[in-house]
């Protein structure tokens, strides 16, 4: 004989059942923030902000976040600040939910306590260059010794330059060490103020001025010494909001396929950057394919660079908070799942360790 269910006993079973469909939906359905931040060093020229770079500049500069929030009650602020530093700052202070940084600012803000996690790569091989006034003697790296040198400690710069001594057989000790600014360095190297300085691209516009002459280059020689850059995210915005940070990943992912794609070579060089630098970016970044610096890959040469500025770090004390593991700092749970839904699993070929596309395995 069948038992047959009391009626309230019933009513509460479809009860219990419907408050498990709702939660689950909800947990689905999850409603982004009202306004999203995200920072990075400002290009500003002439009084026009153009802001990020690498994937974060293309994203931006061609609507793409904006796209695919189109649906939500969302904004976006763009952060364009004056110095690295500041970006780390404003991440530090609850000012940012998403940040731009380079690969030693970052690991000195996480060292620091900053509960972080870099998400994703946004630039690769960001060259470095040795400029000196062209009248000066100083004819390569080696040169350096007992010379006033300029680059900003602590940021990307440093150890770019640390890298680039040691493979010319000198240290920091080497050299008389002045820590400015690249703005400020540019003019102390036309007063005289100091013999050589060490920047980025920008150092091309002083060459092709006619201020300065480059005696060094990491472009076309030492990937080992170049920079890259993650996106980095505070941990409880992406542990409070998961899937809009897989979103910010899948809008960033979108602007590296359009960044690899050859019929935007010259369109990758468009408005993001000031029309004073793009043709020393140009030249910067003409050593490699775009498909190689806008890969968003965890391949072995992004790790293997991070662990080797992390190993460098520490031993310089730039790192002067506790010891974390680097490889749970790099959560690729968000471009695994962007690679997915837009089936690139396969459209970038990883780099290995020393920067060498690793052959496809044959069938």
């Amino acid at each position: 004989m069948k038992s047959v269910l009391p009626v309230a006993a019933f009513w509460r079973r479809i009860a219990l059942a419907a408050a498990l469909i709702v939660g689950a939906t909800s947990a689905l359905a999850e409603t982004a923030p009202k306004e999203i931040r995200l920072g990075g060093p400002a290009l500003g020229v002439a009084g026009k902000d153009y802001w990020g770079w690498g994937l974060l500049g293309i994203a931006h500069a061609n609507g793409l976040f904006q796209e695919e929030f189109k649906n939500d009650d969302t904004t976006f602020k763009f952060i364009g600040l004056n110095t690295v530093p500041m970006v780390g700052e404003a991440l530090a202070s609850n000012q940012l939910d998403f940040a731009g940084q380079g690969d030693l600012i970052s690991l000195i803000g996480r060292s620091a306590g900053v509960k972080t996690r870099y998400i994703l790569p946004v630039s690769k091989f960001s060259n470095a260059y040795l400029a000196v006034k062209p009248d000066s003697p100083i004819k390569s790296v080696a040169d350096l010794k007992g010379k006033r040198v300029a680059y900003l400690k602590g940021n990307y710069i440093h150890l770019q330059v640390i890298r680039i001594l040691a493979a010319n057989g000198l240290s920091e000790r080497d050299v008389r060490q002045v820590s400015l600014d690249q703005a400020t360095s540019n003019t102390a190297l036309g007063t005289g103020d100091i013999d050589a300085v060490f920047g980025g691209a920008e150092l091309l516009l002083l060459r092709n001025n006619g201020a300065a002459r480059i005696v060094y280059t990491t472009r076309d020689r030492d990937t080992n010494a170049t920079a890259q850059t993650g996106l980095i995210v505070r941990d409880d915005f992406a542990s409070r909001y998961p899937q809009t940070t897989a979103r910010i990943v899948k809008v960033l992912v979108r602007a590296a396929q359009w960044g690899s794609d050859p019929a935007n070579k010259e369109a990758v060089f468009g408005p993001w950057w000031s029309f004073r630098l793009q043709d020393a970016i140009r030249e910067d970044t003409n050593d490699r394919p775009w498909s190689q610096r806008a890969s968003p890959l965890f391949d072995p040469f992004l790790v293997a660079q991070y662990h080797d500025t992390y190993r460098l770090a520490k031993e310089l004390k730039l790192l002067r908070g506790k010891d974390f593991d680097l490889d749970q700092w790099m959560d690729h749970s968000f471009l695994d799942r962007a690679l997915k839904e837009l089936q690139l699993e396969h459209h970038w070929q990883p780099l290995d360790a020393h920067g060498t596309p690793i052959a496809k395995a044959t069938e």
